[in-house]
């Protein structure tokens, strides 16, 4: 999975499957994605980073780096 992971092709089909059940097994799972709050938004890309270990500093700088670049992630979706 994680080599699968690093191919932009199979990636960009395999993330977003991976962020949904990330976000169906949280405490947040009904709240729809246009009314989350930045710390929900962080908490499933610091788990989609860090698995396990999803509170390591490292993976929740990870979703704090998410959290501030979702803004750009939507715009450019848009185009």
């Amino acid at each position: 999975m994680e080599e699968a992971l690093q191919g932009p092709g199979q990636n960009v089909f395999i993330a977003p499957v991976y962020l949904a059940q990330l976000k169906a097994e949280s405490e947040f799972a009904d709240v729809p994605a246009e009314e989350m709050t930045p710390a929900q938004y962080r908490e499933p890309a610091a788990r989609y980073n860090g698995g396990p270990y999803w509170q390591s500093d490292s993976a929740q700088a990870y979703g704090r780096g998410f959290d501030n670049n979702l803004d750009d992630a939507r715009n450019a979706l848009r185009r």
